[in-house]
């Protein structure tokens, strides 16, 4: 019975001995890739000491000492270079798209200029120096640069002792102050309002009310003919936003009319009447929206 259990207590013994030896030789070659990355190098030549006089036992016993009690920061060496690329690849991304919002941004060289010839016609409080204002403002948040005449028509004819009717000489005023001061200006917009009654002004579009568009020009102008051809061009694509929106384009000059309009300054100045006397501020501004929309769609087919 001794001998047996002497025999058992040595074959165990040797079994330990065994795997002591592969863990160790399994540890060294494990060691022995890690220092391969030159990190071993780099701390010798950090140190400023020779091969010879590195202490490779601490080294080693160091390194070993790290595995065990930080597994995961010493293992796992491509999976924080992995995340650091992606960190880094997600920074990049984000800095291109602050970068292209910057781009969109930026203040370009106006190429529209939205006014009103009659400043102080109203609707059902709101105005028409409202909806222009606000026409203005949709032109430049979607990247169509746009001016928006604040200048009073009123204390230009007062100053000048003018009359009502001379209000287009007073917006024609100002339309060439725009333009030397911005010789891009190229498309000209004068809202107005029209004195006919909410009959006659008004649609009902798929369950919602629009104030209705009229667009004028005026035949007394040499260049008439090209004003008209634009005018019409627009009405279409007006009405292919909205149909039934339009009440078309009609054409005035002679005795009792202005007949120019200040439509001789550009084949692209265009009158347009929006809505009536009685038409409210949310059916002015549906129609707004549709005039917005038609003219980023004339604007960039010219362009």
């Amino acid at each position: 019975m001794k001998k047996f259990k002497s025999k058992k207590i040595k074959k165990k013994k040797k079994h330990i001995k065994y795997l002591f030896i592969f863990f160790f030789f399994f540890s060294y070659v494990f060691i022995l890739k890690y220092a391969s990355s030159n990190k071993l190098k780099n701390s010798i030549l950090d140190k400023n000491i020779s091969y010879i006089d590195f202490d490779i036992k601490n080294y080693i016993k160091n390194k070993a000492s790290n595995m065990v009690n930080n597994p995961v920061n010493f293992m796992n060496v491509d999976i924080k270079n992995a995340n650091l690329k992606t960190s880094q690849n997600k920074q990049a991304i984000e800095k291109t798209v602050t970068n292209t919002l910057n781009v969109k941004q930026e203040k370009t060289d106006p190429i529209i200029y939205v006014y009103n010839t009659h400043q102080t016609e109203e609707y059902d409080s709101y105005s028409v120096y409202d909806a222009a204002n606000l026409l203005s403002n949709k032109l430049n948040n979607i990247g169509l640069t746009s001016i928006f005449e604040e200048a009073s028509i009123k204390a230009f004819l007062e100053s000048n002792n003018y009359k009502y009717y001379k209000s287009y000489t007073a917006s024609r005023n100002y339309m060439n102050t725009a333009l030397n001061n911005n010789p891009t200006l190229k498309y000209f917009f004068d809202i107005h309002r029209d004195s006919v009654g909410k009959s006659i002004s008004t649609v009902n579009i798929n369950g919602e009310n629009y104030a209705k568009v009229l667009l004028v020009v005026g035949t007394d102008n040499p260049g008439s003919a090209n004003n008209l051809k634009n005018a019409n061009r627009l009405n279409d694509i007006i009405n292919s936003k909205a149909s039934g929106i339009s009440r078309g384009v009609v054409t005035h000059g002679g005795k009792g009319y202005d007949g120019i309009y200040n439509q001789d300054l550009s084949e692209n100045v265009f009158l347009i009447e929006v809505g009536g006397k009685d038409n409210t501020k949310e059916e002015v501004e549906n129609t707004i929206n549709v005039i917005y929309q038609s003219i980023v769609e004339y604007v960039r087919g010219i362009i």
